[in-house]
């Protein structure tokens, strides 16, 4: 009995790897990009502007260009990474 192995379907391997769903890795990019976001538009609260309203948002505004670019940058990674499909799409 050591010797069994589950039968294998021809719908289970019809799309070979493509059978699955793809999922991106996990990733802190989107919370950086919340974060970075954050500190933009507390760079327009009133209390703030008056003070370092305009340095806050340049900061803010310079991370989440930057935080963007990355999750840019990562995702089109990730698409060049997956295997082709077997319609050509």
């Amino acid at each position: 009995m050591a010797d069994e192995t589950a039968p294998v379907h021809e719908a289970d391997s019809a799309h070979g790897d493509h059978a699955g769903i793809h999922l991106p890795p996990p990733s802190l990019v989107p919370i950086n990009v919340g974060l970075a976001l954050t500190c933009t538009l507390v760079g327009f609260v009133d209390q703030v502007r008056n003070a370092v309203g305009g340095l806050v948002w340049g900061i803010g505004l310079a991370w989440l260009i930057g935080s963007c670019t990355m999750w840019f940058l990562a995702a089109r990674h990730e698409y060049d990474e997956l295997p082709e499909s077997l319609e050509g799409h």
